[in-house]
């Protein structure tokens, strides 16, 4: 394995990487297969500022950056049409949403983590952080204190299905968590690592293991510093505000992506 991989240190040239070899490996692919000649559909920056205009967000550096340089890819997801009711609007989402042409499915996301949150503390089951104090009896003053909560968290952006960026919450961290509701955990430690592991088989960057009982499987490949870095963060060790309380609510024994 190839222990001698860096990545382009500069944001901007490593979002342009990921577009020129991701794509450089979807055009050789055989013409059957799904991501076959699969391209990036940036935005220009005017189309971005509309965005958050419209729907009254703001993209942080790295999803802008994301956003102007690759934002999403000319083919959709496979769709199960037994789940179009609980995933979303009836039509399959891109690989990553479309800000431009799925107005629907960014509205659902947008909307969902709140509502989907205030669903579940009204049930009988009263699910209930430990920081908001005291479960009050109350529907309406449960629902307040999670209100309340969620206005002062970090924003949550869409990326795709249930996966979200984190903005900056002042920790410098931004993970990339899959978020439904009080199931919610880091899928990566940043937007970088996320491509990194999103793309990792057209990038280069997989190699063969086997478990304690011979069993082969694929995983990023071991002695790239940064890749090492990245996946053996610590969760203890991770400065999450808000939001870590919830990916510690039911396990608090996961630490990190190795």
């Amino acid at each position: 394995m190839n222990r001698t991989i860096t990545f382009p240190e500069s944001l901007t040239d490593f979002l342009y990487w990921i577009k020129e070899t991701t794509e450089a490996y979807w055009s050789k692919l055989p013409a059957e297969k799904k991501m076959y000649g699969a391209k990036w559909l940036p935005l220009t920056e005017e189309q971005i500022d509309t965005l958050e205009s419209k729907y009254s967000l703001k993209f942080y550096i790295e999803h802008r950056a994301f956003l102007k340089i690759l934002h999403t890819i000319n083919k959709q997801k496979e769709f199960d049409e037994d789940h179009q009711n609980i995933e979303g609007p009836s039509y399959p989402p891109s690989l990553f949403y479309n800000w431009i042409t799925e107005t629907d499915w960014i509205e659902n996301r947008l909307a969902f983590i709140e509502d989907f949150f205030t669903y579940l503390i009204k049930e009988p089951k009263n699910r209930w952080l430990q920081s908001w104090g005291p479960c009050p009896d109350s529907e309406e003053e449960r629902v307040q204190i999670f209100k309340e909560w969620y206005r002062n968290a970090p924003d949550l952006i869409p990326l795709r299905a249930h996966t979200y960026l984190m903005a900056d919450g002042g920790t410098g961290l931004k993970p990339v968590l899959s978020v439904y509701g009080f199931d919610t955990i880091v899928m990566a430690w940043s937007l970088r690592h996320f491509l990194i592991r999103e793309y990792a088989e057209e990038l280069g960057l997989t190699a063969i293991y086997y478990d304690e009982d011979s069993e082969v499987y694929t995983d990023l490949i071991k002695g790239v510093p940064e890749i090492d870095m990245l996946q053996t963060i610590k969760l203890d060790e991770a400065e999450i505000p808000y939001w870590k309380e919830v990916i510690t609510y039911y396990t608090s024994s996961w630490q990190g992506l190795w």
